[in-house]
């Protein structure tokens, strides 16, 4: 019989993602555009972007060949040196509100979101550890997220922190390829739990944002370490207790 697997979402589950994004959000952004209601699924939609104006400075190739020691001297106060007036070339562009909002997430703020955010609670590292010597036996357990070519790499910093027994991490861009991953779901995605294909079984890890979706096959909890002694879950998954 082929062996069921378990899938384990990364977001909101293992890494507490939503704190790190308020917090970098409000250190660039101030506290106005943040949502009235704290811990948000969809940074897009539930924050304020704006359209910015940005200046970047380009090297200028053609420096003058007379240019003195003294003018690369920086003023302690200013952090700039004279020979920047010259040295530079300074090109304003125009970011709508989209692209500010990737840029903060993709690149500005990129290892801090998705590398450097915290584990969504102590100890989840040694309770993930007890859930997998607990099941692997008798499943395959995967952690799979929804990632881009740019948090990937960030992604796999957190996962390094998290020191994992788990073998198997797979990134993928959309739900459709989410959903063949396994047949099991630990998740607090609203887009996954609002749409079930049929099949599929569903543990529901309740946040803030997902509290109203109601549907089928689903566990609700709070944490992994819900699962360890959940016998709803053994029967979901059909777990046979060997002891």
């Amino acid at each position: 019989m082929k062996r069921k697997t378990i899938v384990i979402d990364i977001n909101e589950v293992l890494r507490y993602r939503w704190l790190q994004f308020d917090r970098f959000y409000v250190d660039e952004f101030g506290e106005e555009g943040v949502p009235e209601v704290p811990y948000v699924y969809d940074y897009w939609d539930e924050y304020e972007w704006k359209d910015q104006e940005e200046t970047i400075n380009f090297l200028n190739e053609e420096l003058p060949e007379d240019i003195s020691p003294i003018d690369y001297e920086v003023d302690e106060e200013t952090g700039e040196a004279p020979v920047d007036v010259f040295a530079f070339k300074p090109e304003t562009t125009l970011l709508n509100a989209r692209d500010v909002y990737k840029k903060f997430l993709y690149e500005d703020f990129n290892f801090e979101i998705h590398g450097t955010a915290p584990l969504m609670y102590k100890g989840l590292d040694k309770d993930l550890e007890r859930f997998y010597l607990k099941f692997k036996d008798q499943f395959n357990i995967k952690i799979v997220s929804k990632e881009n070519w740019f948090t990937i790499p960030p992604t796999l910093f957190f996962l390094s922190k998290l020191m994992p027994r788990i073998t198997e991490f797979i990134f993928v861009e959309n739900n459709k390829d989410f959903w063949k991953q396994g047949d099991v779901f630990i998740t607090t995605d609203p887009d996954l739990l609002i749409n079930i294909p049929t099949g599929k079984k569903v543990v529901k890890v309740l946040r803030p944002y997902n509290e109203k979706i109601l549907g089928h096959n689903k566990i609700e909890i709070f944490q992994m370490l819900d699962l360890l002694g959940s016998k709803d879950f053994e029967k979901l998954i059909g777990y046979k207790n060997k002891k």
